[in-house]
């Protein structure tokens, strides 16, 4: 039963992320339902859900619930824990799908080097093109990675350092295999930064294309909030404590930002091993492709 699931299994399921308006709500599952067909998923809390009866208006959407709201790894780290498939779209009700050519990204992702994630181009609500592609940066002891605009006169894979908002198309296995999004950091710019940075040390990449295209008809610019939260040392820990000296992973405490647990526990004992290069290698070669 196993074998035949699998063989079953289907190849793509979307994941909305419940967070604007009612209106923009009705208005996304609506066009889903109505234009996508693929396995719909809603990310809202339960109290939305029950307020507004949507179970029983979209029968064949499968709804994940929160008691209270989260954050965005959160979300998506349940998505890819119940959409049993093998690749897995996260959007936001308060955007609209523009472009998706799914055969060419389907193309991408089947390929041996294949990305962890795909992210889409993204459009203002004056159709200006938000710059969402991130380099690796330090400003003295601080991750502030610079800001570029994807390409969109032609079809381009581009090398991203992290899926801004988490928006884009994962590989759900390779998702589950770097270890999801960390809970434990509860800022969304830090969460992302941390899994993309991983994908990279581990010998992966996230690209962004305009074989996707999103649209945020009620925004003129997207600002990341960057300030300090909780498990942010976490982030830290994890993306700057091993330099890669002649082939070989060392540790360096990158003070101030030390989480010596997560220093002893998990970057001695485990990252060391599987780490295939650093952020400050990552941070030069990016330099020389710019």
């Amino acid at each position: 039963m196993k074998i035949s699931s699998l063989y079953h299994q289907a190849q793509l399921a979307i994941g909305l992320i419940d967070c604007s308006s009612k209106d923009d709500l009705i208005s996304s599952l609506d066009w889903f339902t109505a234009n996508m067909n693929f396995c719909l998923h809603l990310i809202t809390t339960q109290e939305r859900e029950e307020e507004m009866n949507l179970s029983d208006r979209y029968p064949d959407v499968t709804f994940i619930l929160f008691k209270n709201t989260s954050t965005t790894g959160e979300y998506i780290n349940a998505l890819s824990d119940e959409c049993y498939t093998t690749y897995f779209l996260v959007l936001r009700t308060d955007t609209i799908l523009i472009e998706y050519q799914g055969q060419e990204l389907m193309r991408i992702m089947s390929d041996k080097n294949r990305p962890a994630i795909i992210a889409p181009v993204m459009l203002s609500s004056q159709l200006e093109v938000i710059p969402t592609l991130r380099a690796p940066h330090l400003s003295g002891k601080d991750f502030d990675p610079l800001s570029f605009t994807p390409t969109v006169s032609e079809v381009r894979e581009e090398e991203n350092l992290y899926p801004l908002m988490g928006l884009g198309l994962y590989d759900r296995a390779l998702f589950q295999r770097l270890r999801v999004y960390d809970s434990q950091i509860t800022g969304e710019f830090f969460q992302m930064a941390d899994f993309g940075i991983r994908c990279y040390l581990l010998g992966y990449s996230i690209i962004t294309t305009r074989n996707i295209v999103i649209q945020f008809p009620q925004k003129l610019s997207i600002v990341e909030d960057r300030s300090p939260c909780e498990g942010m040392n976490r982030f830290y820990t994890k993306a700057m404590s091993i330099r890669r000296i002649a082939g070989k992973n060392m540790v360096e405490k990158w003070k101030p930002y030390v989480d010596k647990s997560l220093l002893n526990e998990e970057i001695k004992k485990k990252q060391i091993i599987l780490q295939k290069t650093d952020f400050f290698t990552l941070m030069d070669n990016w330099k020389e492709k710019e």
